[in-house]
Formats: C-alpha cells, sequence, structure tokens
C-alpha cells in the first residue's frame, strides 16, 4: 500500500505546479501523518522537494518553479532587512562586487552607501535602484530580460567583458541550504550568473534567513565549506 501511495503522489505531483500537504491528503484519503511519513521519505530519496510549506516535483531543465521577485521580496521581508545590515561592513570604497537577482541583494542595493564602487549583476530591478548612487558603477550582464523574476538570462557574450573584473566579494542568497551544508536554488535562469560569480570572487558572502535551512532545492549550486562567510537571520 505504500508503494502504491507514493507512485501515485509521484504521479500527481507530476502534473502540479506544486502542492500542499493537506490537498494532497485530500485526494488519497489519506491522514495528514501518512501524507507526511510518505514525502519525508520520497524527498530522502530525491524523488521531490519540499519547498515553501509545499512539495514539488524535481525540476527538468526547461522548468520554472521558481517565486517571483515580487512573491520573493515581500517573504521575510524583516530577516533580509537584518541580514543585510549585517553585511554592509564588508564592502569597502573602491571595492569590486557582484549582487545575484536575490530580493536579498536587492535590499542591499538600496542600503549600500554612495561610494566609489563597481557593481556586476545580473538583476535588473538592482540595476534600477543603484542608478541613484553616481559614484557606483553598475556593470549589468545583459542578455534577455525575465520579467518573472526581474532579471537578465545572461547570454554568452556577457562573459568575456565580466571575465576581465577582479571581483572582490560575490554577495548572493539561495533557496535553501541541507543538512549536508549543500546550497540550492531554483531553476529560474539565476544560476548561471551564480556559478560564474562565484568561480571568479576572491570572496564568497551567502546571505539567507533561517526558514531557508534544512531542505533541497532543485539545483544544486555550492557547498557551504566554499562559501567564505555566512550571514543570516
Amino acid at each position: 500500500m505504500k508503494q502504491q501511495r507514493q507512485c501515485a503522489i509521484l504521479d500527481i505531483i507530476a502534473g502540479q505546479h506544486a502542492l500542499a500537504t493537506n490537498d494532497l491528503a485530500a485526494m488519497l484519503d489519506v491522514s495528514i501523518e501518512t501524507v507526511r511519513r510518505d514525502i519525508r521519505e520520497l524527498h530522502q530519496q530525491g524523488k521531490i522537494i519540499r519547498q515553501h510549506g509545499k512539495i514539488k516535483a524535481l525540476a527538468d531543465d526547461n522548468s520554472d518553479n521558481g517565486l517571483s521577485f515580487v512573491d520573493r521580496f515581500r517573504r521575510h521581508a524583516r530577516n533580509k532587512k537584518d541580514v543585510v545590515s549585517q553585511v554592509l561592513s564588508q564592502i569597502k570604497p573602491n571595492m569590486c562586487i557582484a549582487l545575484d537577482a536575490s530580493s536579498t541583494c536587492w535590499y542591499l542595493s538600496k542600503q549600500l552607501p554612495n561610494i566609489p564602487l563597481t557593481v556586476i549583476t545580473n538583476s535588473f530591478r538592482i540595476c534600477c535602484e543603484l542608478e541613484k548612487k553616481d559614484h557606483v558603477t553598475i556593470i549589468s550582464t545583459g542578455g534577455t530580460l525575465i520579467r518573472k523574476y526581474s532579471s537578465f538570462f545572461m547570454s554568452s557574450d556577457a562573459l568575456p567583458a565580466i571575465k576581465s573584473k577582479k571581483i572582490d566579494l560575490f554577495i548572493f542568497s539561495c533557496d535553501s541550504i541541507d543538512k549536508m551544508g549543500n546550497i540550492w536554488d531554483t531553476n529560474n535562469g539565476n544560476a548561471k550568473f551564480k556559478k560564474f560569480a562565484f568561480n571568479l570572487a576572491s570572496n564568497k558572502i551567502l546571505l539567507i534567513d533561517k526558514s531557508k535551512i534544512g531542505s533541497r532545492g532543485e539545483l544544486n549550486l555550492f557547498n557551504l565549506s566554499q562559501v567564505t562567510s555566512v550571514f543570516y537571520s
């Protein structure tokens, strides 16, 4: 019965963007506790993703399962602002820093002082925010604008221009961190920039809120052992 039920769970979520546990229990006509045990086992087997209180099927290369920028910047906003205030002291005049298109880094861009800095980013929102600060040099990756995420899908044409820069700090966020310290993201086009900037940067700083700790996501990017510093709230 358990094997049949778990197969049914996989079939159901394959056709859904995301599904809450209580909805799944109702569809299978079993208790929520039973469904939770099944979900825990399927998650440990790497067959599903637990994320934001719901379960989802594993991503393929063409999936688009991430939350929009508008949805993300509203979630845990106070925690994001707190963690951003902690990292400001790491940013010094004349540095070259890279910021990913996370909502956390957008909050950071709002708090950045108007000092001589070079900022490389794939975030449309961050470019708009930093345009107000005339001492900050902005380098955008360019590419196709993905409106849902307010980010540019970086093309190969952008790589040589960015490669020529010495990045002192890469500051980024993620979708989740599992118990093994693996850093996960959703398949939203932002991962390509993260991997590229991560490899170029002298120091890597991860900004997270506690809600992201303890679960897996869709794409495994890095491990905490590769990160220079972690700031969380």
